[in-house]
């Protein structure tokens, strides 16, 4: 479920915490232990992986128990400023493994430009040997990513890499 709220009500789930515009809240239909989703971006955060604020939470249904759901904070601008990033960056959802800079890519901050650092990106990736090497020593933050792969393997999350993913660029 996502939850999106009108301007200037947003909604206040933690009083250290700035009200957000939107939220999501996952079903746990598949993981009947009910803290998978939850422990993932602990471990994310505890491996110093920029990720979303998750808890577990029990929904009602017009007064009556629903489910055990995870609340999940909606990756976006605030998230961005409260992992301490550059909140000038660009922020990509993506639909692909990273062979594209348009098909497959939704922008989410700096919509006024083009798409020319993610293409770049792709375009550097792609490259072979040592020139390749360069590029990422040049351009990827080497140790966020991976402990990113490291958690990722760990939690055993298997569509990260193919949709369902963001890409921040600064």
């Amino acid at each position: 479920y996502k939850f999106d709220f009108n301007t200037g009500y947003h909604f206040g789930y933690d009083s250290n915490t700035d009200p957000v515009e939107e939220f999501n809240v996952n079903s746990t239909w598949s993981d009947k232990s009910f803290i998978r989703q939850f422990l993932s971006y602990e471990t994310y955060g505890n491996a110093g992986v920029a990720g979303c604020h998750a808890e577990p939470i029990r929904m009602q249904l017009n007064g009556q128990f629903h489910s055990v759901a995870v609340f999940i904070e909606q990756t976006d601008k605030r998230l961005i400023e409260r992992e301490g990033l550059d909140p000038r960056g660009a922020l990509y959802k993506m639909f692909n493994t990273l062979v594209s800079s348009n098909a497959g890519v939704e922008k989410k901050t700096r919509k006024w430009e083009g798409n020319s650092d993610l293409s770049a990106l792709v375009s550097g990736v792609a490259l072979q040997g040592a020139a390749r090497e360069r590029f990422l020593i040049d351009n990827v933050d080497q140790p966020a990513v991976l402990n990113y792969v490291a958690v990722t393997v760990l939690i055993h999350d298997q569509d990260h890499v193919h949709k369902n993913h963001y890409l921040y660029r600064d």
